[in-house]
Formats: C-alpha cells, structure tokens, sequence
C-alpha cells in the first residue's frame, strides 16, 4: 500500500519535533531513577505493566523477533523476562542517553540509537515479527496538535515496512474527563482511517482496560486460525 509522503519541508518541521520530544524524555529521565518507569516518563509500575501486558496480547511472541520502539530504559524487557515470553529482543530509541541506561540495565539485550526518519534502515526491512510501541505518542509537549499527528503517522509508516506480521502501539484516548495541555489525545475516527489507507485493513481496536488510553493491534493480514 502507498504510504504517506512527507515533503521537506515537512520532514523539517517533524525533526524539530523529534528533537523537542527527545529534550523532553531526557530531562525527565535525570530526575528519577533509572530503572523506574517513572525515568521512562511514565507513572509507577502497576500502570505500566498493564499496558505492556495489552501490547504483548498481540499474538504468542515466544520465539519471535520483536522490535521494541522508543524502548527508552528498557523495562519492557524487564517485562517480557518476568512473564517468561523467550523472544529474540530489540531496542531502539532516539535517545542516546536512554540507550545508554538501557544498555547498563540489560546488557545482554541488542539496543540501538535510531532516528527512524533520518536512518536507512533498509537492513531491517520486514526483519521484525512484530513491534512494540508504547507510550511513544503520548506527550506532544509545546507542539501544534497537527505536527505531532503527522510525526507519529510518518513513524508509523516507516515502521510498517519493518515488520513481517504487525504493530502494537498505543495512544491516549479522547474520552476523558480532563485534558493536559502537553498530551495528545488520539481520535479514534482518525487514526482508524489512516491505518486503512496506509497500513493495513486487518487491525484491533482495545479500549476495554482501565487506563485513559487504547491499544491498536495492526496485522500484516488476517489472524490464523480465526
């Protein structure tokens, strides 16, 4: 499918975006400690464990190649060993200082410094089972609410071609009871048709757990055995 095109001089605008995003997890990465979900800017352990348990409901990631996008200090890592899911991992992040936590925390792990909208990854096309993006979406920061939503549809296309067999990526939802100014707050009539048109007609839509946030499973075709 044909996927969306970035000019320029939006390719310009998305960087600047990328570089304030990056800014942002690393100034909050030095202010907590580094094996806390809360470095990775997220909010205790519970939570985010949660919602990794949504993402890897994808399918049966035993013994496949996972790519775990924007990995941050790695504690989907953490996850994955606690749960006993022996699968061939890789974490890549924007963030040199994050990888290098990452790296100290897991040092057996494959860990790479990417930025998925600069780099030929072409090395790594349809190289992923699948890939995990958690949390990625989630903070806009000063950002106009357009730029991030054409950022993380332009991340989303580039990680498609990467994988063999889908995403999981999450978002935080638009049905809250209050709004902050630095989040981004997907709409689910948007996102939906982008996934169509760019990405695939075979995806999952989980709003069903106790978080103000969704999940999307996007599948290269139609699950076996269904």
């Amino acid at each position: 499918m044909e996927v969306t095109k970035i000019s320029t001089m939006d390719l310009e605008k998305l960087e600047k975006h990328t570089r304030r995003i990056k800014r942002e997890y690393e100034s909050h990465l030095m202010k907590h400690d580094f094996n806390s979900p809360e470095a990775a800017h997220w909010k205790g352990r519970e939570k985010t464990w949660l919602r990794f348990k949504i993402l890897t409901e994808i399918d049966n990631l035993n013994n496949r190649v996972i790519l775990d996008f924007g990995c941050g200090n790695g504690l989907l890592l953490d996850f994955l060993k606690e749960r006993n899911i022996h699968c061939e991992y890789y974490g890549w992040d924007i963030s040199e200082k994050m990888i290098e936590v990452a790296r100290k925390r897991h040092p057996e792990a494959k860990f790479r410094v990417s930025n998925i909208l600069e780099d030929d990854l072409s090395d790594y096309n349809n190289f992923f089972d699948y890939i995990i993006v958690s949390g990625v979406f989630y903070i806009k920061v000063d950002a106009e609410p357009e730029v991030h939503e054409a950022w993380l549809k332009a991340i989303l296309s580039k990680l498609w071609a990467l994988c063999k067999k889908g995403i999981a990526v999450n978002f935080m939802t638009e049905y809250v009871d209050w709004k902050e100014e630095d989040l981004y707050y997907c709409s689910i009539r948007d996102i939906i048709p982008f996934c169509v048109n760019n990405l695939s007609r075979w995806f999952v839509v989980r709003h069903d757990y106790q978080l103000w946030e969704f999940t999307m499973y996007i599948y290269k075709g139609p699950r076996e055995g269904l």
